[in-house]
């Protein structure tokens, strides 16, 4: 319903306009990504099983479907670059939006980078569960939109983010991936 508004409103918002919306579905993305990352919680729901007739994570799709609005809302306010677009930092928005929702995915993927390679002793990787690769799998859109956001960016401004999404990048490859779109998105 949003995106719907946004659309028919879109050629006659402002850029500040376009950030307050961005603002408000950021603050629905993190806190639905609090509730689920809370493994409490989550137990707690499982528990009450066939009552709830709840998805695990209980709020996966409002998480993913806030995270792809504000993104396109950044996207398109880069595009558009409406009134007063000198006055916000939307592509500074963007890369760290970026950023985060790449985060978000590695973690879920028990991703961990290794500190100190010198250190570290051989051990067997445990594979995924199914319902972490289906939550990877659930993810999996966002996280193509998100690294084609960071391949449509200006070939300056890549570059000299290059060190934040270095880490990152190298992460989603080292890591397990419920579906193989995020491999060949990354591959771009």
């Amino acid at each position: 319903a949003i995106m719907e508004i946004y659309n028919m409103y879109r050629g006659h918002l402002s850029a500040k306009n376009t950030v307050v919306l961005f603002d408000a579905l950021h603050v629905i993305a993190s806190h639905a990504h609090k509730i689920n990352s809370d493994a409490v919680l989550r137990s707690k729901l499982q528990d009450l099983g066939s009552m709830t007739q709840m998805q695990d994570p209980p709020l996966l799709r409002l998480e993913n479907e806030s995270y792809q609005i504000c993104l396109t809302l950044l996207q398109n306010l880069i595009l558009d670059k409406p009134v007063n677009y000198g006055d916000v930092e939307a592509e500074d928005f963007l890369i760290d939006l970026c950023k985060e929702v790449l985060q978000v995915y590695l973690d879920t993927a028990q991703y961990f980078p290794l500190a100190d390679v010198a250190n570290v002793r051989p051990q067997w990787l445990i594979p995924l569960g199914s319902a972490r690769r289906r939550e990877l799998a659930a993810r999996a859109p966002l996280i193509v939109a998100t690294l084609q956001a960071v391949t449509g960016l200006e070939e300056s401004s890549f570059e000299k983010n290059l060190a934040q999404f270095f880490p990152l990048l190298c992460g989603l490859i080292s890591c397990e991936h419920g579906s193989g779109e995020v491999q060949v998105a990354l591959s771009d």
